[in-house]
């Protein structure tokens, strides 16, 4: 495999933690036999009345739903938000797989979001957050924001994994299978496999936007469990011996400043989800990862999917978004 190339530095400053779940919700399903072609992938319509926005409160709430993507060497959003007043939703917006609506109204008693689906097309997310005055609508989406923001990611993310398992790189599902008894769907241009102990890496070799997963694991020791100043030390280690430049003196490495790491519940499995930017040392090289770290207890270890990209002057979002949704189809087989 080549090394990969440089990239601009840019500073990142961010803080993610875990949110508790407050206020009422409740999830409804409707079937429509509409399908879903009016938006692009992490496209948002948000309805709401727009002079609302324009006041203190709506910023706060506009400022929480354009955050950016943690662990990104610039500021990408997670989502392009097309904003419009209630009154101007007509059959040109029901196409739209995102649509989140706001309002704020003395009518209502409590601040409330509630999820329905596939009211208006399929596969659909709709979104309510209601909530009697402006107070009440930021403080419940400033506690709910990691809440609501992965409802929409998590969409996005499912839809991308049914496109891998349809078409996938098969010489890397083949060598995580051999190595690791475990099943993951990569991107099918994703095709350079290179093994190593404990350890596979494979990219695509392309120039200007190169996609690279990794697997690889490590004893699991139940004092510790899925630690995050282990993890980091662990990464360091793989990375140091098997991800290499042109000299012997470059490798890399994890920059400890911008890893933002916390735990999550996926398909029912505690993952520590790590997101953050790599470096070549001796080198100017370096972007963004993505990595899902799992306890396999059958065998005694954990197991680390990782998504990095090299995209020098390109937004990464899009590819960072399809390495995570790769990462999180791998599957401990028993």
């Amino acid at each position: 495999m080549s090394p990969i190339s440089p990239i601009g530095r840019i500073s990142l400053i961010g803080l993610i933690c875990l949110m508790s779940l407050m206020g009422c919700e409740s999830s409804q399903k409707q079937t429509s036999n509409r399908v879903t072609t009016d938006s692009a992938p992490y496209e948002l319509l948000l309805i709401a009345d727009k002079d609302w926005l324009k006041t203190a409160d709506g910023t706060v709430v506009m400022e929480v739903l354009n955050s950016s993507i943690l662990g990104l060497p610039q500021q990408e959003s997670n989502f392009k938000i097309i904003s419009i007043n209630p009154n101007a939703f007509s059959t040109t917006f029901q196409g739209f797989a995102n649509i989140l609506h706001i309002d704020v109204n003395p009518k209502y008693t409590k601040a409330a979001f509630k999820v329905t689906r596939d009211i208006y097309a399929h596969p659909q997310t709709v979104a309510y957050l209601t909530a009697p005055d402006g107070r009440a609508m930021t403080d419940m989406v400033i506690k709910r924001q990691h809440q609501i923001i992965d409802l929409f990611v998590n969409e996005e993310l499912k839809k991308e994994q049914a496109n891998l398992k349809r078409t996938y790189s098969d010489k890397v599902k083949r060598q995580v299978k051999q190595q690791f008894g475990c099943d993951i769907y990569a991107p099918k241009e994703i095709n350079a496999v290179k093994p190593g102990k404990d350890f596979v890496w494979a990219s695509s070799n392309q120039l200007d936007n190169r996609l690279n997963i990794c697997v690889y694991t490590y004893p699991y020791s139940p004092d510790e469990g899925l630690s995050q100043a282990r993890y980091i030390a662990i990464r360091d280690s793989f990375m140091r011996e098997n991800i290499k430049g042109e000299q012997a003196n470059q490798y890399m490495t994890t920059n400890p400043e911008f890893v933002f790491i916390r735990t999550i519940n996926h398909e029912g499995r505690q993952i520590m989800e790590a997101r953050g930017l790599w470096a070549m040392k001796n080198d100017m090289m370096g972007g963004p990862f993505v990595s899902y770290s799992q306890i396999d207890s059958l065998h005694n270890r954990i197991i680390v999917a990782e998504g990095f990209v090299y995209a020098p002057d390109k937004k990464k979002r899009p590819f960072i978004r399809r390495l995570e949704a790769a990462i999180q189809t791998l599957s401990i087989n028993p």
